[in-house]
């Protein structure tokens, strides 16, 4: 796919949203991307990057920016196991679409969490005041059983030349049991990159997203990504679910 933008978000537990956002650093360019679910990840490729769920084939003609934010519409896992999150992104630069511009956008939530519910809608939509009535654009829910992640992906068209959107969900703690809690996704293997999850964002490395991962020496892993650090999915994977049926337990 040849794309104006690429962007991906990662949601960390402690509500911090990590955003990814890929764009060509010359006008008149594009974005080269395959979806790594469509993709043998094990074959590497010249120039290329897996970001979210995306392999960027052309990394050296991209410009790569990292924002972090504190969502303020966020609230942390209670005893349930839930999660509650809201987000938007105005005007996002994707051409028209009868040029045959557009975008790819991922939202990823923290491993081991699947949606209950998710709403990704129009925001100029005036005719309904509640964000779950608005106007729904069409995204897809996928879960990793690689790495028990859940992406939710969209592409982005207008004939306007901008996207906007609001994104409201809630997630819950997976544990393997009651499927019916969760959004129906389709299941499969290796279309989320764990690389670039929860990267380090101190400059001496020594401080993660959050304070339980800072805890957990063990999950800290050398690896050649943007920030120079990753974590380990499967530490995390099996630290949280242990966590969580101790605290039930309790």
């Amino acid at each position: 796919m040849y794309l104006d933008i690429v962007l991906v978000d990662y949601l960390n537990p402690d509500g911090v949203l990590t955003t990814y956002r890929i764009t060509p650093k010359e006008s008149g360019e594009k974005v080269v991307i395959d979806r790594l679910r469509d993709i043998d990840t094990k074959f590497s490729s010249h120039d290329s990057m897996d970001i979210g769920g995306a392999r960027i084939y052309n990394t050296s003609s991209c410009s790569i920016q990292i924002q972090q934010t504190k969502l303020r519409k966020y609230s942390p896992m209670d005893s349930d196991g839930l999660i509650f999150f809201t987000l938007e992104h105005l005007g996002i630069p994707v051409g028209s679409q009868r040029q045959a511009h557009g975008g790819y956008y991922n939202f990823i939530l923290p491993p081991s969490f699947r949606f209950t519910d998710l709403h990704i809608v129009d925001p100029y939509d005036n005719n309904e005041h509640a964000i779950e009535k608005k106007k729904h654009f069409r995204s897809d829910v996928i879960w990793d059983t690689s790495c028990n992640t859940s992406l939710a992906k969209m592409f982005l068209t207008s004939s306007r030349g901008t996207f906007s959107f609001i994104l409201l969900g809630r997630a819950k703690l997976y544990d393997g049991n009651n499927k019916s809690e969760f959004l129906n996704a389709q299941e499969t293997q290796y279309a989320v990159s764990s690389i670039f999850d929860y990267h380090i964002i101190s400059a001496d490395g020594k401080k993660t997203l959050t304070d339980d991962i800072a805890k957990k020496s063990e999950w800290l892993e050398l690896k050649p990504n943007i920030m120079g650090f990753g974590i380990n999915l499967n530490a995390i994977i099996k630290d949280s679910i242990q966590a969580f049926q101790n605290k039930v337990k309790k």
